[in-house]
């Protein structure tokens, strides 16, 4: 029986950019603004920015402004569930 996995496809594919996943790990406990992330990732605020409004526009994340700053925070926490597994996976492979 054929399935389409698009929809499957495109999700992944939003997460399979290193920087992306650098913002999202920087996401895991607590919202915040694009400052907060540069800083706590070392990637450039143009980079940075370019993520977060790709998987805010994909319905991924969540915004709240305080203020003149706006904060990010994972809607479906799930997603780093899914990461974790992956890097278990990882993991036994490399240590084959």
């Amino acid at each position: 029986m054929y399935k389409n996995y698009d929809d499957e496809c495109d999700i992944c594919k939003i997460f399979s950019n290193s920087s992306r996943l650098m913002v999202l790990e920087s996401l895991r406990n607590k919202s915040l603004n694009v400052n907060e992330i540069v800083n706590k990732t070392s990637l450039p605020q143009s980079v940075v920015s370019q993520s977060l409004s790709m998987m805010r526009l994909r319905g991924i994340l969540n915004t709240e402004r305080k203020g003149s700053f706006v904060f990010y925070s994972i809607k479906y926490p799930e997603i780093l569930d899914a990461f974790d597994i992956i890097r278990k996976i990882k993991n036994k492979i490399q240590n084959k």
